[in-house]
């Protein structure tokens, strides 16, 4: 049913025409809600929800069924849609700025050039969901779960992602800079081309991740873990990673030109082509000769022994020493 073109389900005149936005009813917007109950259930005389090119700006749908709901071209500013049920719907063109999708389910929902800025989606489901080109600037996905979404060209700056799932999620040329992304999961999660740089994600977990030129300058990394993680042609320049774990992750050609590795882990890890000029390996664990001639150092390199300089082979300047250990 499409409440804002053609006719509504009593066959009365139509609440808008076109293009132009139509202010729904309280009881046009009920019945076609009852009617896509039905249709839902497969009743007679069900519905599907199509709520194009309506406006629907502080409507309260808590705790509502849209599951396979059409919204096009729509005004939802300050909707409250906390708990609704959003599964498959397929959201284009709409403006969701300052909503409530607390708790709300999207799981597979099909989202395109959808505005969500200030939105609080904490808690939402939105795994499976395929999502491009949507706007969630300054967003609040805290413990939000992502599983396995599809995230394309995404604009996450200065968002709120605390302890949000995104594992075995595809992200491609998105923007989560300045975004607090403390403890996040990104485990197994396919990230390319992707600017993570100046947000906090302390405690973050990459691991088992592929995430080929990624952008984490000047980044707080710390405690993160990058287990296994690929991360080839990425950049933590001036990026803070004391005591992150890289073991047995691949490094090729990845730069860290002034970041701060103090106690990080290297065990395994392939450093061939990585760059070490100018960064602060003071303290820096489970490092090899072998590891260290692959990668480049220079004069301003501060070496895992705390000495500054080029590595050189035999000197034993990857291994810490008590005194680099106890300064971070």
């Amino acid at each position: 049913m499409n409440l804002a073109a053609g006719t509504d389900i009593g066959g009365s005149p139509s609440i808008g025409q076109g293009m132009a936005l139509a202010t729904t009813a309280p009881k046009d917007l009920e019945r076609a809600l009852d009617a896509h109950h039905a249709w839902m259930q497969g009743l007679d005389g069900g519905v599907r929800l199509d709520l194009s090119y309506s406006n629907l700006n502080g409507i309260d749908l808590r705790g509502r069924d849209l599951r396979m709901a059409i919204l096009k071209s729509s005004s939802m500013t300050n909707v409250n849609l906390t708990g609704a049920a959003i599964n498959s719907a397929q959201f284009s063109n709409c403006d969701l700025r300052e909503a409530n999708l607390t708790d709300a389910d999207l799981t597979g929902a099909e989202l395109k050039e959808v505005n969500f800025e200030h939105c609080h989606l904490a808690g939402a489901s939105l795994s499976e969901a395929t999502v491009t080109s949507c706007n969630f600037q300054t967003a609040v996905l805290s413990g939000a779960k992502l599983l396995d979404a599809k995230l394309n060209q995404c604009n996450f700056t200065k968002a709120v992602m605390k302890a949000t799932v995104l594992q075995h999620a595809r992200l491609f040329d998105c923007d989560l800079s300045e975004a607090s992304l403390e403890a996040a999961l990104f485990n197994h999660a396919r990230i390319r081309l992707c600017r993570i740089k100046e947000s906090q994600a302390s405690e973050a977990n990459f691991s088992y991740s592929f995430m080929d030129n990624s952008d984490f300058r000047k980044t707080q990394l710390v405690q993160a873990k990058f287990l296994k993680a690929n991360l080839s042609g990425g950049s933590f320049c001036w990026a803070a990673l004391s005591n992150s774990d890289f073991r047995e992750s691949t490094l090729r050609g990845t730069e860290f030109s002034g970041a701060v590795l103090f106690g990080v882990r290297f065990a395994g890890a392939t450093l061939t082509g990585a760059d070490f000029r100018g960064a602060n390996l003071a303290g820096a664990r489970e490092l090899t000769s072998h590891q260290m001639t692959k990668a480049w150092t220079s004069q301003d390199t501060v070496l895992p022994n705390g000495q500054r300089g080029v590595y050189l082979k035999g000197s034993g300047a990857e291994r810490p020493v008590p005194s680099s250990l106890q300064t971070a």
